[in-house]
């Protein structure tokens, strides 16, 4: 660097308090990537299942997706197809293609969080990446819903499953629909973040599919996703 400096190849930049690390040798390189990998983390309104369960596995994956040339948007994509995959299973019917589903369900939730730590490890992050990551997830959720339905009702689950179906997408939709205002608002207050959303949803998703208990879960969802709904509007009115 010395000799770099001297013949004026050698730039200093003032980096503030942003990241940055010497890497002189594998030893530096891994503790770096650790520290990057820590950072990548990122998400301050993860909800409990992505925080305990998912993004322990997804920094994982992200470590080795890292070291490969894809980018965040492709990540979504292929998260989308496997929950697509997953509803497809769910509508198959018989026990083995359900508890497939809900396992591919769950697979699906912990890769789609690759996006945004992908997108941060590598400055790949952009606008329109993470509105076509939100619309995604959307789409996700009403299909694995629908799909879950759909069983449900060629088991003979008749029209209490189509209610429990139609209120458990309604309520998935109004739980994202209110998410940003609802966290902009705590922010503002300083109140708690603790957030149902998602990851629940697809983790309940998981459950009912691998034990077998698809009414009960759709019951589940609609009763918790629309209630989180109407306690957000009482909350963001006062």
């Amino acid at each position: 660097m010395r000799r770099l400096a001297a013949r004026g190849r050698a730039l200093a930049l003032e980096v503030g308090g942003g990241f940055w690390c010497d890497l002189d040798d594998e030893a530096a390189l891994e503790r770096a990537e650790k520290a990057l990998l820590a950072r990548a983390r990122g998400k301050d309104r993860d909800g409990p299942v992505s925080r305990w369960l998912n993004r322990p596995l997804s920094i994982r994956l992200s470590r080795w997706l890292a070291r490969l040339p894809v980018t965040p948007n492709q990540i979504s994509l292929f998260s989308f197809g496997l929950s697509l995959a997953a509803a497809g299973l769910f509508m198959l019917g018989g026990y083995p293609a359900l508890a497939a589903g809900g396992v591919l369900a769950q697979v699906a939730s912990i890769v789609a969080a690759c996006h945004g730590e992908i997108a941060r490890l590598k400055h790949l992050g952009s606008d329109y990446g993470g509105w076509l990551d939100a619309v995604l997830d959307r789409y996700a959720d009403a299909f694995l819903l629908f799909g879950l339905t759909w069983h449900l009702l060629h088991a003979g689950g008749g029209d209490a499953a189509l209610v429990a179906g139609f209120l458990a997408i309604v309520g998935s939709f109004l739980v994202s629909y209110t998410a940003d205002k609802y966290d902009g608002l705590m922010r503002e207050r300083g109140g708690s973040r603790f957030r149902i959303g998602r990851d629940v949803r697809v983790f309940a998703i998981f459950l009912g599919a691998v034990l077998n208990q698809v009414f009960a879960v759709l019951v589940l969802i609609a009763a918790v996703m629309n209630l989180e709904t109407l306690r957000r509007l009482v909350v963001c009115r006062g």
